[in-house]
């Protein structure tokens, strides 16, 4: 499963690991929109994503996107390399309010 998801009565917390792909998209997508039925504030923590493509990125839209439109908090945590590759990708770094920003530095 590449989504666990504790909920309490302050948050709910989604905890991603392994591939955030296109090949569990819609099984991930199904999960979490369970979960954002209710509103609380919503904490994504990606640091155990190994792999993550558009699909993934679209499913973290997905999340952002509910927040904002619920005016909910959200905040996503220890974005993964291959996250965070993605996101600067994308350019989508001040959607998701990330300011951690990988930077190849040549020799």
């Amino acid at each position: 499963m590449p989504v666990m998801i504790n909920t309490n009565e302050a948050r709910c917390a989604l905890t991603f690991s392994g591939e955030l792909n296109i090949y569990n998209a819609a099984e991930t997508l199904a999960q979490v929109k369970a979960e954002m039925s209710k509103t609380l504030p919503i904490h994504v923590d990606l640091a155990a994503v190994d792999e993550a493509d558009a699909a993934g990125l679209q499913i973290l839209m997905a999340i952002r996107l509910h927040t904002l439109s619920h005016g909910l908090a959200f905040q996503l945590e220890n974005p993964s390399e291959a996250v965070m590759a993605l996101i600067e990708l994308s350019d989508m770094a001040g959607f998701f309010g990330v300011t951690q920003v990988f930077t190849d530095i040549a020799a």
